[in-house]
């Protein structure tokens, strides 16, 4: 008996249960993929790093001193056992394909032979390379993500005066350099190769790196221990490279707070589902009673009924989920060694979790059933009486209109119905304003303050000029010169400074760190932002990042000693301030300070200020100009010198999650309107065929049911407006104090963008899956009336 009433009311309400299931498919698929990915990730870095034998610290040195750095650091007492690692370090214009460069890239590149390799990398197999064939080459890191490369295609690297080809032979994954914070890519060739590049003593004198893997008995002894090493751009613990793969656990974690708000609205949307169908059928229900059939005898058909549903539908999410999860993770897992042995056993644990939480919300639907007489549920649960006002609104006082009264008056007269659907439009499109919020900033000049940067006209952080710098081929003030006399010569005349990076020994109560001071002379410390305290005003005060100040337990007012090119002396901390660089372990100098020219071998970029101080369009004219006079892409306004400090990849991933909820959004959107309309068409069949009988039009009476969810996106829309800034400060703050940026940012809001494209795509949909569905009562008659107890 079961089985047939089972299969005639899947049979009667189609549209429904299609729905319903619909839903709980992506309630599991949502589910099973998002902690499955969570789990993958946070293990997972743990896992690649020890699989590649990563080394406690490491020293990134790209000078032809790399004897005596080693030397040093064998005499370290706190030193186990350390590994070097030689290559060569080169920029993206010596790596071509057909003669032109094979990705803009404005990190420095590196070279290695694989008999150098120090650690282990992985192919796309996650199968360690333990050998390179002569004449072939891996690629590690970000530059992959910029072309389209098929395997066994010609690439060309020259270095010195030396060039070679290579056939490509696949990626290579790098737990060291391989994170897009990095911003280091990595050829691993023959050695056979290689020595040909080492034979030119060009390439030897102005391109030799070395990297050492250091292991302590104390890591942080180590740390201390390890800051005296002079002159080295790179010096820092597992800890900041773990830290340098957070943009990866951060993808992972919006993924992962977009999919549990995605699985809120979804067992949200069933718990209504599965209320407002058990109430349509309580008629049903009171002659089951009135035939005798007990109340548990009676929930249990509908739990027959949910638990068929719950496990087609849960059965269906299990195997999406799979392909689903690995697509959400791909952009993590290509540049990463991520293994999961028990991602199977967890999507069937959250494929059961949605059938056990769907059998619950039914279980608690059908309580109202022990209260009802047969009579009561004859009626629909109604008595007919009603001792309050069903709404606020009065038809006589209204000049909405006959259409929109009646639907204004229907919203507010059912708040809990359409008060959930306001609550589910809200979150949908709060992820979305939050993930472009977020993916804005990133490329905004909002974020110039954390880089320790001033607003130029333009910048340039062209490969070639920094890696001639770091190289010692050419010093800064010889580059600064020759920036600024070709400008003039094309009638662009400006003044160019840049933000050098020194790496000084800065000690204080017994700690010592070697961190990066910032240092323009171009400049005044004053212009730059504090959190506390004043910018330096005389030559012995320094400005302290608060995650630096805490290393060495000192404040604003405290003295600290800061030895520089082999000269120490005492400095007074006159400010403390928030940074993104070098993960916010930074200081800064006053411009007064003498540094010598052969430390100013690190910049941010060389920043132009033109002497006629153009608007934005003409800035922008002299922009793509420079680009074809410096034969050069990487020159930019202050939005573009964010994105390429933070990284264009990191950008351009959240922006690829923000569609992808976009989208999804969308489409549980027209999902929910066609629910909850053809739920209420159901239900109001009776009064829309009195209406009809009374000369309503069928227009009028689909005009007011789409009113109603205009009106609730609308609403929707206003609330998100409001909390939008809120929750994104809510949501992502933490993961810029994680960066460096202690006390957030100041998010670029686009107004456009998010007070009226998003709406406007929420309120669109809505209107589209309401009025589809609302086409249906067409069907409906006058004499339908006859339907009303």
């Amino acid at each position: 008996m079961y089985l047939r009433m089972l299969k005639k009311d899947l049979k009667r309400k189609k549209t429904m249960n299609i729905i319903l299931l619909l839903f709980v498919i992506l309630a599991t698929m949502f589910a099973a993929s998002s902690v499955n990915n969570i789990f993958t990730v946070i293990n997972g870095l743990d896992n690649y790093f020890e699989k590649a034998d990563l080394s406690d610290h490491f020293v990134i040195n790209t000078s032809n001193n790399g004897d005596e750095i080693n030397d040093l650091i064998a005499k370290k007492s706190s030193v186990k056992d350390f590994r070097r690692e030689d290559q060569l370090f080169f920029d993206d214009k010596c790596l071509t394909r057909n003669g032109k460069k094979l990705a803009e890239q404005s990190g420095i590149l590196l070279a290695l032979s694989i008999d150098n390799a120090k650690i282990n990398y992985f192919d796309k197999n996650n199968e360690v390379i333990t050998e390179v064939k002569e004449g072939t080459a891996y690629l590690t890191g970000l530059i992959l993500s910029k072309i389209d490369l098929e395997i066994g295609e010609k690439i060309s690297l020259k270095i010195g005066d030396t060039e070679q080809t290579f056939s490509y032979a696949g990626i290579a994954k790098d737990a060291f350099l391989g994170s897009d914070m990095m911003g280091n890519s990595r050829i691993i060739i023959n050695n056979k190769d290689y020595e040909k590049f080492t034979a030119d003593e060009k390439a030897v004198e102005n391109n030799s790196a070395q990297i050492f893997y250091i292991n302590g008995y104390d890591q942080k002894e180590l740390a201390s221990d390890l800051s005296d090493l002079p002159n080295v751009p790179f010096n820092k613990d597992i800890n900041l490279i773990r830290t340098s793969y957070i943009m990866n656990s951060v993808v992972a974690g919006l993924l992962l707070i977009v999919s549990i708000c995605l699985i809120l609205v979804s067992f949200v949307t069933l718990r209504f589902t599965i209320s407002f169908t058990i109430n349509e059928d309580f008629r049903e229900i009171g002659v089951m009673k009135a035939l005798g059939l007990r109340n548990n005898s009676v929930r249990g058909l509908y739990l027959v009924k949910y638990l068929g549903i719950a496990i087609i539908g849960a059965v269906i999410g299990f195997a999406i989920s799979i392909p689903f999860g690995n697509a959400l993770i791909q952009s993590v897992s290509e540049n990463m060694v991520l293994e999961n042995d028990n991602a199977l056993i967890i999507n069937i644990i959250c494929s059961l979790a949605v059938i056990a939480v769907i059998l619950l919300f039914c279980w608690s639907c059908t309580r109202k059933i022990k209260k009802l007489s047969p009579i009561d549920a004859v009626r629909s649960g109604q008595t007919g009486e009603r001792f309050k006002k069903k709404g606020f609104l009065h038809l006589g006082k209204s000049k909405l209109g006959t259409t929109g009264f009646l639907a204004v008056n229907d919203v507010f007269s059912s708040p809990k119905q359409f008060g959930i659907m306001t609550v589910i439009f809200s979150v949908c499109l709060l992820l979305i304003m939050g993930l472009a919020n977020t993916a804005n900033t990133l490329a905004s000049e909002k974020l110039l303050p954390k880089m320790c940067a001033t607003k130029s006209d333009a910048y340039i952080t062209d490969t070639k000029m920094i890696s001639s710098l770091i190289g010692g081929e050419t010093t800064y003030n010889e580059i600064r010169s020759e920036i600024e006399q070709k400008l003039n010569e094309n009638g662009m005349p400006g003044k160019v400074h840049s933000e050098a990076i020194v790496f000084p020994l800065i000690e204080a109560n017994g700690k010592k760190a070697t961190s990066a001071f910032m240092y323009c002379a171009d400049t005044k410390a004053s212009e730059y932002e504090y959190t506390e305290g004043y910018g330096p005003k005389y030559a012995n005060e320094v400005a302290l990042t608060k995650i630096l100040a805490d290393k060495l337990d000192v404040g604003v007012g405290d003295k600290v000693n800061i030895t520089l090119d082999g000269k120490t002396d005492e400095y007074i901390v006159s400010a403390l301030f928030n940074s993104l660089v070098q993960l916010g372990e930074t200081g800064r100098f006053h411009e007064s300070v003498e540094i010598p020219d052969k430390l100013l071998s690190n910049v941010l970029g060389f920043q132009i200020d033109f002497d006629d101080h153009p608007d934005t369009e003409e800035t922008e004219k002299r922009i793509e100009k420079m680009k074809d006079i410096f034969d050069s892409k990487y020159i930019d306004d202050a939005d573009g010198f964010v994105a390429d400090c933070i990284g264009d990849s990191v950008k351009d991933t959240i922006g690829g999650v923000k569609l992808m909820v976009l989208i999804i959004t969308a489409i549980i959107i027209i999902m929910i309107s066609v629910l909850i309309e053809r739920s209420i068409i159901s239900k109001e069949k009776p009064e829309i065929a009195l209406m009809k009988a009374m000369g309503f039009k069928t227009g009028s009476v689909i005009a007011q049911h789409t009113l109603r969810f205009v009106v609730v996106a609308i609403t929707a829309s206003v609330i998100a407006a409001a909390l939008c800034l809120p929750v994104t400060k809510l949501c992502i703050d933490p993961v810029f104090s994680i960066l460096g940026a202690l006390n957030g940012v100041d998010y670029n809001i686009r107004p456009v963008e998010i007070y009226a494209v998003y709406p406007l795509v929420v309120i669109t949909a809505t209107i589209t899956g309401a009025f589809l569905t609302a086409l249906y009562m067409k069907k409906i008659k006058a004499s339908d009336t006859s339907d009303i107890e």
